[in-house]
This record gives structure tokens, C-alpha cells and sequence, in this order.
């Protein structure tokens, strides 16, 4: 299809299920760190990035995205292809008697956390390595209870752009063109990242985070919710929902979160929470050890 064919369709649907997931980026691993560069920028190029995501905020596009259990995937999250299928229908509640009822059930539960954390202003986030704050004010939170994204179990929004102060360590690698970044640790001055480090391809990091302006700065903020999904997997589609963690993106915002952030990237990084960590809104204690304290 060309690229046009998001100014035009009414549905989208994405739905991987090759052999090997990171087939697309195959060539991405004999590049030079100083290429990836010009990968990222290229593939910006694309209606993927702009288009699809302001017609989708609009409600004008319609989508949904969901993966096929896979050799490639199971062997990514160290499981047998029985195993991660079975791991699949539980993230989806599909192994439930009543799965729409379920996620109606998720829906009203999560609409609650969304209805709460949109009267506050302010989220910091406290754990090992980690002491970060960063305005929400005037942003809208989104419930994703299993519409679009699938498996689901979250709500996000996009930070006040300038907002973000402090530090913050990531509990598992952050993947991007088929690089694993490790303990990524990440400073924020003014909303503006000014120290980046990792142990494993350091380099590659700090090149993303200077690809341009807004990737220097966070387009997300959100709370995993999906207690189905306990592990670390290396897909993304699942790792952000974690029940316990939350996940910032550096990078491009969404637009129905009122973030005005613009990037070639859009970078998702997980901080895992279930072991002494917290999150506070309006330093109201929200979230300790990975259980949302909702009264």
C-alpha cells in the first residue's frame, strides 16, 4: 500500500504474526550507531507517525492492534509457544467464562483511576534510582480498556511538556530498532532529558535522545494495570501494561492527551513498581508496590 492509504481507509488493523517479529528492522542491526539516525528520520517520514495518530485521536480512523502467538514471539519472552499462547488469552481474559464482561469490568474500574487522576495536577514517582516528578495539569487521561490495543490495561497521558524534573532508572531493557538499551537511567531538567546512560548500547541511547528536540522530552506517562501480565516479554504491547509499573515515552505525545510533544520517536521505557516503589498524585499516595490504593 502506499502512504497515502492512511489519509483514506476508515479501519486500520495491525496484527504481526511473521516468524521473525523484528523482520522489518532486520538491516538496522549491521548499522552504524551514527545511521540509526537517519532510519528513525526516514521512517518519521511516514503517515504512520503523523497521520494515523491525529486521525485516530479525532475519531475520524478507526483501529485496533493485537499480536498471533508465535515461535519468534514465545522464544522473545523465554517461554514455549503452549506456554506464551496460554500467557496471550490470560493477558486478553479470553481463558474467562465471560470475556466482554470482564473487560466491561476492567472499563468501569479503570474509568474510576482516570476520573481520580484527572482532579490532579501533579504525579512524582518514588523507587530504586528513581525520584521523579511532573505536571499533568490540564491533561486528559485516556482509558484503554481493551477498545483499540489488545491485550489492554492502562491509562496514560502526555506530561506537561516543560515539567519533568528529577531522575528516573528503568527496571527492564528499552527496545527500539531491534536494539536492547539496559538500565536505562534517565535525568530531566525542566522536562528536558540532560543525562542519559546505559550498560548496554549507551551510544545508541544518547543518539535517540538527540535525534531532535522532542525526543528529548516525554510524550507519555502511564500506569499499568493488566494483572494477567506479570512478566517481561520484549514486546512492548504487553510490557507496558504490567500490572504494577508505570512507563514514560520519550518522544511523540498523543494528541487526545492535549501533549503537543512532536518527535520521529515514540519510545516506551518501563519502570517496575512492585517492589517498594510509589507513585503519588498531588502527594496523595496513588500506587505502593505495584497496588493502586483507590479506597
Amino acid at each position: 500500500m502506499k502512504e497515502y492509504r492512511f489519509h483514506q481507509v476508515d479501519v486500520f488493523t495491525d496484527r504481526p504474526f511473521a516468524g521473525n517479529p523484528l523482520a522489518v528492522f532486520a538491516d538496522a542491526e549491521g548499522l552504524a550507531d551514527g545511521e540509526m539516525q537517519t532510519l528513525a528520520r526516514e521512517m518519521n517520514l511516514s503517515e504512520t507517525t503523523f497521520v494515523l495518530p491525529t486521525r485516530a485521536a479525532s475519531g475520524d480512523l478507526r483501529w485496533v492492534e493485537t499480536i498471533h502467538p508465535t515461535h519468534a514471539f514465545a522464544q522473545d519472552a523465554e517461554m514455549s509457544l503452549a506456554e506464551f499462547e496460554d500467557f496471550v488469552y490470560r493477558a486478553c481474559r479470553a481463558d474467562e467464562a465471560d470475556p466482554i464482561a470482564a473487560w466491561r469490568e476492567v472499563s468501569a474500574r479503570q474509568q474510576e483511576l482516570v476520573d481520580l487522576l484527572g482532579r490532579r495536577s501533579s504525579i512524582r514517582v518514588v523507587a530504586e534510582g528513581t525520584d521523579l516528578t511532573l505536571s499533568v495539569a490540564g491533561r486528559r487521561w485516556e482509558n484503554c480498556d481493551g477498545r483499540m490495543n489488545f491485550p489492554d490495561g492502562e491509562v496514560f497521558t502526555g506530561p506537561v511538556e516543560s515539567s519533568a524534573n528529577g531522575e528516573i532508572r528503568f527496571s527492564y531493557p528499552a527496545c527500539l530498532y531491534s536494539r536492547e538499551v539496559e538500565d536505562v537511567r534517565l535525568s530531566f531538567r525542566d522536562g528536558r532529558v540532560v543525562k542519559a546512560t546505559a550498560v548496554k548500547n549507551e551510544a545508541f541511547l544518547r543518539e535517540m535522545v538527540a535525534l531532535d528536540e522532542g525526543a528529548k522530552h516525554l510524550g507519555e506517562f502511564a500506569l499499568g494495570t493488566n494483572p494477567g501480565i506479570t512478566q517481561f516479554t520484549k514486546n512492548i504491547l504487553f510490557d507496558e501494561k504490567i500490572g504494577g509499573t508505570i512507563h514514560l515515552a520519550l518522544g511523540k505525545g498523543y494528541p487526545e492527551t492535549g501533549s503537543e510533544n512532536q518527535s520521529a520517536i515514540h519510545w516506551d521505557m518501563v519502570c517496575d513498581l512492585r517492589c517498594g516503589g510509589r507513585v503519588y498524585a498531588d502527594d496523595e499516595l496513588l500506587l505502593e508496590d505495584g497496588r493502586l490504593l483507590l479506597g
